[in-house]
């Protein structure tokens, strides 16, 4: 069988470093790889920069990427970079089964990545604690010109971090934003920014409390006015158990009633 032949591959991550190499080996003209988690993952057979280096050599017209990874380094988003110029769809989720990660922080790598990736229209970068500073958030931002959608979880330092981002990101429309440490005015002040953002989604951040402050701040500033004619829509979850949510988005639908008690809008 010529497996050349194949376009698009869906696997789990225990296919490892090893299976990642023979699929670079073997199959130079993929375009598209997806690598799901698997509940029963074996430790000795999960996929690291290792094999995301191979693949990024082997496979060089890769166009979609999403991938959970047990270990990662700045050299493997680097070869990315290098050589995966057709990429328009990065996706890379860091498990916490590991202690140590080889190589934190990746802000080296995420920079090169994005630098040699001029066609990526859609990016996640889901890591940890102490994954991406504030200096690799500036990065993020200032090399996401053609970015529309993106997913960013568990990185930066702080609101200056998040404030640097906004500063890029011309074509951002859709921002997810999940465990993070930004505070209620440094959104505020990215959202303004941002001009092109559409929908914002920001969960999961202990930092996040006071989202009645949220809101007034929105108001001080007077957002709503910065969108017209369309209508900006906000919902706020709040819980006992679990994190407070913002989401925030554009509708030109009659104001949405179909949502539960917990949110506030």
């Amino acid at each position: 069988m010529n497996l050349n032949c194949f376009y698009y591959a869906q696997t789990i991550n225990v296919i490892g470093d090893r299976g990642l190499e023979v699929l670079a080996r073997s199959c130079k003209r993929l375009r598209r790889l997806r690598i799901k988690r698997d509940v029963d993952e074996d430790e000795d057979c999960l996929v690291s920069q290792r094999g995301l280096t191979a693949l990024a050599q082997g496979c060089l017209e890769l166009e979609y990427l999403a991938v959970y990874v047990s270990d990662i380094t700045n050299a493997s988003l680097e070869y990315i970079g290098t050589y995966s110029k057709n990429l328009s769809d990065f996706r890379l989720f860091l498990l916490d089964q590991e202690e140590t990660i080889t190589d934190l922080p990746l802000d080296n790598g995420v920079q090169a990545l994005l630098r040699g990736c001029q066609k990526l229209r859609r990016f996640a970068l889901y890591l940890r604690s102490g994954g991406l500073t504030d200096l690799g958030l500036s990065y993020v931002g200032q090399y996401s010109q053609n970015v529309r959608w993106m997913l960013l979880g568990y990185v930066g330092e702080s609101d200056a971090g998040l404030l640097e981002f906004s500063k890029g990101c011309p074509s951002l429309q859709e921002l997810e934003m999940r465990g993070c440490c930004f505070r209620e005015r440094a959104l505020v002040d990215a959202v303004m920014q941002l001009t092109s953002l559409r929908y914002l989604w920001v969960r999961g951040t202990q930092y996040l409390l006071l989202v009645a402050t949220f809101w007034q701040w929105l108001a001080r500033f007077g957002i709503s006015s910065c969108f017209l004619p369309e209508e900006l829509m906000f919902l706020i979850s709040r819980g006992r158990h679990i994190h407070p949510h913002i989401l925030a988005y554009y509708s030109l639908a009659e104001p949405r009633t179909d949502f539960p008690h917990t949110l506030i809008r």
